[in-house]
């Protein structure tokens, strides 16, 4: 039965409680409110959490706020936790437009001092987004509370608001740095009774509180953790930091609890001196972990010293650089700075430390943990230094730095410190892939962010700044790369050899093709998991990159010339013609010949060959190609080899990393790309034509109705998928899209699509004009609704690598009773992929085994495979799943087995 249609109602916030409150005392139905989704908040499940709201949570561990505006002022409600699915999806999210249905005010009765708040028990999407340039400065309604106003949760005792994608990352303004006032007449650095780290640690049980001061250096910081958990709220602060303090006598643990946290941990950073007062000691936990100091001189004392926020309220204060006492003697940060020619040299499970340039930063992933509910937040970098062409991969997850990460790009300097070394051996050949994993005491720092930390003085920070004067380093930063899907280690080339890679113990877990649907719609918002279908391939769809697509014009047209010419005449009066019309062939040739020639004596054309990386970067190059680029408005396609019109497109600008010390000791300063000012004559770039996806018969994955209206977020977006969706592409150009039939597929047949090509499904050449919005396309979707940009760049704009042509495959079930599209993405020797092995046969299947191209291939020479090498082969294929949001699920065929 279809719902009766209610005219929405331009409610202004300011009225919505009461309106709410008289439709409830009416026995009323209050007509659906527009309005447009400022904020989410994140917070654990309260102890009473259904007493103060009767709602029943169910399952649901967290509880979201929601902050809704019509633009004039704003509100907090309060999400109904059978909602929850909106925001786990990312459909519900900052900035989108939303239509509220079914409100209800709840008051706590069982609290005096309770007060009301909005429940919203369903929701619907409107068309449009909503952008502010300035969201902060939207006014709360007149009559707000301080729990609608402030930044703590609506319910429950928590006293804070937890990051919305992860558990490690701080989020709140009570994690922001607030400095206390100073007396003037009072210097607190002057004559500290202090003691040793050593003496405190021997005596500390026979001494009298509180105890003298400790004077130290913070020689490693461990991310937050967060101990909190559903329905134990009686701790409004659950986290806890850890603290590796530091001095002439040796090492011991700080351990901040509660409310310290966020008031002492993002001032404490790797390097800082600080006094610690009113303190706590107990003996160390001897099951927990120490870091790998490279103080190796300093011995570990086995005590901790506990900062609380009462009983006692301990004071730490940071000592500024200037203040510090060399009497002190405080140890320096000692770093393990291991080069890219000496990783594979390294043992395993070693500690280190990287530095290098990025020429690869991939997107954030999130990746579920067992038996539990919350996610893991990784991402894949590459960085390359002076000693090998061989990038080192580095698996960074979230370590307490969120405005570092969400500033690392391509073609910056990213300095990681206390990595762990990954061996990994993959195959019967004992292929071995070395990557670095953080750990606990893992730091990142960027462009930016290097500030007087002590790395600035170490040998390999100088070298790396030498190498940055290069060509070599100048072309890897013109050529980085930044999104698109990305695994590491590459699986193996053999169904025997995967299933012995997951060891004795474990068995290959098969997922039926027609419970994919079910598997997709449970993925949350970034969330990677991999599965594993069987099948037989339907169809094959190539998509060749849009310079291949000229290339191989041209050499068609080439191929068919020369065949022509081969053909003999039938008789003298043909052979005359065609010899008359090869004579005028020559001559059009021989002038163009000539003209080339001469056309490359002066450079009159912005389509030059290569030419030297000194030549490129050289003034009078530059000069040139500023004449080249007046001369002719032609560019050629973006993400193709270094031309000098191109190094002009991608210039980019100096900037000193490092501040040059005395006369007497001059080093060279490091230098990192910058983007350059924005430029209205950026030129005419190739643009990608995207294959449109032709309208489905029944529900797609964008989750609207046959209608083109939306449904309601409290309806079947709870349950399965419905699949019945056109599979088959548009074909729009033959030259573009080449199909081959493996099978014919009755209408009738359910088929699964992933829908379009999503932005960051293939990677982006990073550009320095595009710095800001490689920046924005790699983050996570922020809590809170961010100033609206003034430019209207898009990721669209940015060229994909030369290299990224792809197929879309149809795999059809065993039991014929589903189709699925998916993308493969044949890896090539130049690529920032990595694959197992190149030494194969050539053909699709091998192709498909092994996850790229043979090693003597050009993806330009790529093709469609026979029908009759597909046709009846059984694979098993290994696909990587990736949600972008909502239904849009990402599909990617890593390998497809043959069953032997």
């Amino acid at each position: 039965m279809s719902e009766s249609f209610v005219e929405p109602q331009d409610v202004p916030i300011a009225e919505l409680k009461e309106r709410v409150r008289q439709a409830e005392r009416q026995r009323q139905s209050l007509a659906p409110v527009p309005a447009s989704v400022l904020a989410v908040y994140r917070y654990l499940l309260g102890a009473d959490f259904e007493g103060e709201t009767g709602e029943d949570p169910g399952e649901a561990q967290d509880v979201f706020d929601v902050v809704v505006t019509d633009g004039l002022h704003k509100i907090k409600c309060l999400l109904s936790p059978k909602l929850n699915h909106l925001v786990h999806r990312n459909e519900l999210c900052a900035g989108c437009q939303v239509t509220l249905h079914d409100l209800t005010l709840r008051y706590n009765e069982g609290d005096v001092a309770g007060d009301s708040f909005i429940i919203i028990k369903d929701v619907k999407f409107r068309t449009g987004t909503f952008s502010s340039d300035d969201p902060g400065a939207i006014p709360d309604w007149s009559n707000a509370l301080p729990p609608e106003t402030g930044h703590r949760p609506l319910t429950s005792r928590w006293g804070h608001y937890l990051p919305l994608w992860n558990n490690e990352d701080p989020y709140g303004e009570q994690w922001e740095q607030q400095e206390g006032e100073e007396d003037e007449n009072h210097d607190p650095y002057a004559d500290i009774d202090r003691i040793e780290l050593n003496r405190l640690a021997s005596k500390y049980k026979n001494m009298s509180r509180p105890y003298p001061a400790v004077v130290g250096r913070v020689l490693a910081r461990a991310r937050v953790h967060h101990y909190g958990k559903p329905g134990k709220d009686k701790e409004k602060w659950t986290y806890q930091g850890y603290i590796e303090l530091g001095d002439s006598s040796g090492t011991a643990s700080m351990v901040l609890w509660g409310s310290t946290v966020p008031a002492l941990y993002n001032q404490l950073e790797v390097g800082a001196a600080v006094r610690v007062e009113n303190y706590t000691v107990r003996h160390s936990f001897t099951l927990r972990s120490r870091p790998a100091l490279h103080n190796n001189q300093l011995p570990c004392l086995n005590i901790e010293l506990n900062i609380n926020s009462r009983k006692p309220a301990a004071v730490v204060t940071v000592v500024p650089r200037e203040h510090v006492d060399p009497e002190w003697e405080l140890p320096d940060i000692k770093y393990n700075f291991v080069r890219s020619a000496e990783l594979a040299g390294t043992e395993d499970q070693a500690i280190v430390d990287v530095l290098g340039l990025s020429t690869f930063v991939g997107r954030w992933e999130r990746l579920r943990r067992p038996n539990c509910p919350q996610f893991w937040q990784a991402r894949w970098v590459h960085l390359k230094d002076e000693t090998s062409a061989e990038p080192m991969v580095l698996q960074l997850f979230a370590t307490s730095q969120p405005g570092i990460h969400d500033n690392i790009t391509a073609g910056h300097i990213v300095v990681a410190t206390h990595m762990r070394v990954m061996h990994s051996t993959v195959g019967r050949e004992k292929k071995k892939f070395v990557y670095l994993t953080t750990t606990r005491e893992s730091q990142v720092y960027t462009t930016g962010f290097h500030g007087y930390h002590g790395y600035r003085s170490e040998q390999a920070l100088h070298d790396l700044a030498d190498w940055l004067q290069s060509g070599k380093a100048r072309q890897c930063a013109l050529s980085a790369v930044i999104g698109g899907c990305y695994g590491y280690p590459p699986l193996p080339p053999t169904l025997e050899e995967y299933k012995a890679g997951l060891g004795e113990e474990k068995d290959v877990k098969v997922t039926p093709l027609h419970h994919l649907p079910l598997e997709l719609s449970s993925l949350h918002y970034c969330e990677g998991k991999r599965l594993v279908v069987q099948g037989t391939i339907a169809m094959v769809t190539y998509v060749p990159h849009p310079a291949d697509i000229t290339n191989r014009y041209n050499h068609n047209n080439r191929r068919e010339r020369q065949n022509n010419r081969g053909q003999r005449p039938n008789n003298t009066e043909q052979l005359q013609n065609n010899r008359e019309q090869l004579q005028n062939e020559r001559i059009v040739q021989n002038g163009a010949q000539t003209a080339s020639t001469s056309a490359k004596l002066v450079p009159s054309t912005s389509q030059d060959l290569s030419s030297s990386e000194e030549d490129i970067f050289s003034p009078i190059s530059t000069r040139l190609r500023s004449r080249s680029q007046e001369r002719s408005p032609e560019m050629p396609a973006a993400g193709g080899p270094l031309t000098r019109a191109r190094s002009k497109d991608l210039d980019w600008r100096p900037v000193s990393l490092l501040k040059r010390p005395g006369r007497k000791d001059m080093r060279k300063a490091v230098r990192v790309f910058e983007e350059p000012e924005e430029s209205e004559d950026t030129g005419p770039q190739r643009k990608v034509k995207r294959k449109r996806a032709r309208p489905a018969r029944g529900r797609t994955l964008g989750g609207k109705g046959p209608s083109g209206h939306q449904e309601s977020a409290a309806g079947p977006s709870d349950g399965e998928m419905d699949i019945d969706i056109e599979l088959e592409p548009q074909k729009e150009n033959a030259d573009q899209a080449l199909t081959v039939d493996v099978t014919q597929l009755p209408p009738s047949l359910p088929r699964l699509t992933t829908g379009r090509l999503h932005p960051l499904t293939t990677p982006r050449v990073w550009q320095p004009k595009h710095s800001d919005l490689s920046r924005e396309a790699l983050r996570l979707q922020p809590s809170e609704l961010t100033p609206n940009r003034q430019h209207n760049s898009k990721v669209e704009d940015m060229p994909v690598p030369n290299d990224e042509s792809y197929y879309i495959i149809t795999l059809l079930g065993l039991n014929n009773d589903l189709a699925v599209e998916v993308l493969f993405f044949p890896v090539s020797f130049r690529t920032h992929r990595t694959a197992y092995s190149h030494d194969h046969d050539g053909s699709f299947l091998a192709m498909l085994d092994h996850g790229g191209v043979a090693k003597d291939t050009e993806v330009a020479d790529l093709g469609l495979p026979s029908r009759e090498e597909l046709s009846d082969v059984r694979l098993v294929c290994v696909l990587d799943c990736f949600s972008h949001g909502g239904d849009n699920v990402e599909l990617v065929l890593n390998r497809a087995y043959r069953v032997r």
